[in-house]
């Protein structure tokens, strides 16, 4: 759901699209040669930016610059070579090439417009560190904290565009379901919430039920503190996690003492296809603009 918020915020500050591979508003029409720009003097968007570690440096080629394009412009200087860099082919389904050239477009733009600093912040100070967020962290038992720190990074935003990723959000958030809070709150580094979460699970255990489960995402609190107070329990139905279903109580509380296996949660990734997106639209190229 990382794309979602920036897609919409995208298409209320620039229009929607209008080609399959074109744009309506004058931002967007200036993101195809983007590229052949010279680096200017630009207003750094200061964001406390993370120095990649080891466990994330095997990215692909457009997550590098992504990184290395918002590691420059939160320290308000770009070298020519990265500048020269291609950030990768436009496409409508290649959101992270598009961030790429959002910032390219900023660097190269003598008096970029309120509505290009406004994407262009979004993308430094939202979209960035949650994409790497859940590179670095990405099992399911993440996903709640993934949701909650968006949340947090996008409080900045004024609020005629909370109107419009707020909604976004709170559509999107499957993460935020109790069924993977719950998950969340097993995993928590902090003791006292596993015993809070393996205490709701306990007593949802204690429920034998036959009716089909529907899955219905719960209304998001923005103003929580914490990601397992993003909803309001007392108010909503909530369930066992099915990836525990195999798991017997003890199980489970091998899991608060931290004595179960680290790879107990591991197996349980989250598919993620930005490679099989990238070569889908590469191929895709090739036959739908041909000469």
């Amino acid at each position: 759901m990382n794309e979602l918020p920036l897609r919409h915020i995208f298409q209320y500050l620039d229009g929607k699209t209008s080609e399959p591979r074109e744009y309506s508003g004058a931002i967007g029409k200036m993101l195809e040669s983007c590229e052949k720009l010279p680096v200017l003097n630009f207003v750094p968007i200061v964001n406390p930016f993370p120095e990649l570690d080891a466990a994330i440096m095997n990215l692909s080629t457009d997550q590098k610059h992504l990184y290395e394009m918002c590691y420059s412009i939160s320290r308000g200087n770009c070298s020519l070579d990265l500048a020269a860099r291609n950030p990768g082919q436009l496409s409508h389904a290649r959101w992270l090439t598009k961030a790429n050239r959002i910032l390219h477009l900023y660097i190269g733009s003598k008096c970029p417009s309120t509505n290009l600093k406004t994407i262009a912040e979004f993308v430094v100070k939202v979209y960035a560190p949650v994409w790497f967020d859940i590179k670095r962290k990405s099992s399911c038992c993440d996903g709640g904290r993934h949701v909650f720190r968006m949340i947090q990074l996008s409080r900045y935003l004024n609020n005629e565009l909370k109107v419009v990723i707020d909604p976004v959000i709170k559509r999107n958030a499957y993460f935020c379901h109790p069924e993977n809070l719950l998950l969340a709150m097993l995993s928590d580094d902090r003791p006292t919430i596993r015993q809070l979460g393996l205490r709701r699970i306990m007593k949802v255990r204690t429920k034998i039920s036959t009716d089909v489960r529907e899955f219905v995402i719960p209304g998001l609190e923005f103003d929580a503190s914490e990601y397992y107070e993003l909803i309001d329990c007392q108010n909503c139905s909530v369930t066992a996690p099915p990836p525990l279903s195999t798991a017997t109580d003890g199980d489970i509380r091998e899991i608060i003492n931290d004595t179960c296996p680290v790879d107990f949660f591991v197996l349980f990734l989250p598919y993620t296809g930005s490679r099989e997106v990238r070569e889908d639209c590469n191929r895709s190229f090739q036959f739908c603009y041909r000469p």
